[in-house]
């Protein structure tokens, strides 16, 4: 993996900073309260990708779907009654949580029920900054600047309570509004924050894109056991939330506040954790295996809906969408990135298949993050799956994709962060979803955010990185002497060009 030279500085801050916290903290778990939050001048910079963008024409097909295609709406309307319907008790509690909870908190199971428990009570205890300040359902600046609003003002379509309710099951809390709202529900807006949050997350731990964004998908389709949206909205509401990604990805600028962001959460998961990432993962409880994970992500990239135009047709990959694997597959060019999305593209002919700007309900991007990819003696990429037939890719082409262009200062991180700077989780994040829950649309128990048994659930974590005081003590001298070294050794090494 390539470490460029501002990651290689982050590390050596993050080293010093993180050993001076566990001897300051008492040698415990409190490794992740030396994270810091952005700077001011961060958080307020104009940022290239800040501009207010039109989604209306990557998703512009369902326009044509409601005049023409009877028989598509149809069953929208009644996939959105079965699922209503026949969602379980523990289904419908999971919902209610994604409803109204901040679902890049809610959505913590997807890494996994020990990692996830970590991630969940340090958001909830302010130490992650960066990951809310991104984040956060209010004010998170990766979908700050993108309102569903002017979509569903486009399209104008009622939601199902409005259409129907007499087909569905209402759902929701006691004394909540579930169902009061008379905004268009063409595209679902619920579901494009949880995608800009979830694939935000999976982009910073790619090792865990399949499960974290299989339970993107379940926020998705909790918005139909709510009875809020039908199945085309939720596609939808997909499609934008990883444009909206994908346009901060894009800005280099912007690119850093996620580089950072990264490093914080990584950090304060092996802090919690006590061992390498690597090791967490290989011994905590996935949310779903890697193969039901791919499988129920891709089922609700089209839901139960027929292809309505030819298969195989070749797919259009929309402009700077393989910034989204940079994380995933960062020693690939811009054009073998490419080329893993149309390996990985779903089949031509779903509805919504085709926007004006491309095909984004194509793009798997669960499956694109988890490829195994080799790099062919003519620069082409191949998956590495021997049972699998492959579409041909596109030659790469000989100039770089458009990218947004970078501002022309920087901002600055020597301005020291104040105190307006930490945004703290909502209140509401602080619900659990409930133990028992089930992903929905499948039998698959998914273990909710973190969850876990009566042995090992909270208990587990009270504890973690403060079992063994004497460890703590060394490993919180290694890691500083190791901060230090480094930071020395980078000042002296930069001397000459200064």
């Amino acid at each position: 993996m390539r470490i460029t030279t501002s990651r290689r500085r982050l590390a050596s801050t993050i080293a010093v900073t993180t050993g001076l916290g566990v001897l300051l903290s008492g040698f415990g778990a409190g490794a992740a309260s030396a994270a810091e939050p952005f700077t001011d001048d961060q958080l307020a910079y104009d940022y290239p990708s800040n501009a207010e963008y039109d989604y209306v024409p990557i998703m512009d097909q369902f326009s044509w779907l409601v005049t023409d295609r009877a028989d598509i709406i149809a069953l929208n309307d009644s996939q959105t009654v079965d699922i209503n319907t026949s969602a379980t008790p523990e289904q419908v509690e999971r919902a209610i949580v994604d409803q109204y909870d901040d679902m890049s908190v809610s959505m913590a199971d997807g890494l996994g029920e020990n990692l996830g428990a970590i991630y969940t009570e340090a958001r909830l205890a302010g130490e992650l900054p960066k990951i809310d300040a991104l984040l956060a359902k209010s004010g998170g600046l990766v979908g700050y600047y993108s309102s569903s609003n002017p979509s569903k003002n486009y399209f104008d379509y009622d939601r199902p309570y409005i259409r129907f309710p007499e087909l569905l099951q209402y759902r929701d809390k006691e004394g909540g509004d579930a169902w009061d709202s008379t905004s268009g529900a063409y595209p679902s807006g619920h579901t494009s924050q949880a995608y800009w949050q979830g694939t935000s997350l999976s982009m910073m731990l790619p090792e865990l894109a399949p499960q974290i964004l299989a339970r993107t998908s379940e926020a998705g389709n909790n918005r139909i056991v709510m009875a809020a949206h039908y199945p085309l909205d939720v596609m939808s509401g997909r499609m934008m939330g990883q444009h909206i990604v994908e346009r901060r990805m894009s800005d280099p600028a912007f690119r850093e506040l996620f580089a950072e962001a990264e490093a914080e959460l990584r950090g304060v998961l092996e802090a919690g954790c006590g061992a390498a990432l690597a090791d967490c993962i290989e011994a905590d409880t996935p949310y779903l295996s890697d193969g039901d994970a791919l499988a129920l992500y891709e089922q609700r990239m089209s839901y139960a809906f027929p292809q309505i135009a030819p298969a195989g047709e070749a797919v259009t990959i929309p402009a700077n969408a393989e910034s989204l694997l940079i994380t995933s597959h960062p020693d690939l060019t811009p054009e073998q990135r490419r080329q893993v999305l149309e390996l990985t593209a779903l089949d031509s002919g779903y509805p919504l298949d085709e926007g004006a700007e491309g095909s984004w309900q194509r793009l798997n991007l669960a499956a694109a993050m988890a490829a195994q990819v080799e790099v062919n003696a003519d620069g082409t990429i191949s998956l590495v799956d021997a049972g699998a037939e492959q579409p041909e890719p596109s030659t790469p082409g000989t100039a770089e994709p458009t990218v947004t262009p970078a501002p022309t200062v920087a901002p600055t991180a020597t301005t020291e962060p104040t105190a307006s700077a930490t945004a703290a989780p909502t209140a509401s994040a602080t619900t659990a979803p409930v133990a028992s829950a089930t992903a929905s649309a499948t039998s698959t128990t998914a273990p909710v955010a973190g969850g876990g048994n009566a042995d090992n659930g909270s208990d587990a974590l009270a504890t973690t990185g403060a079992e063994n005081v004497g460890a703590g003590i060394l490993a919180a001298f290694a890691l500083l002497a190791t901060g230090l070294t480094a930071l020395v050794v980078r000042k002296r090494s930069a001397k000459p060009n200064s």
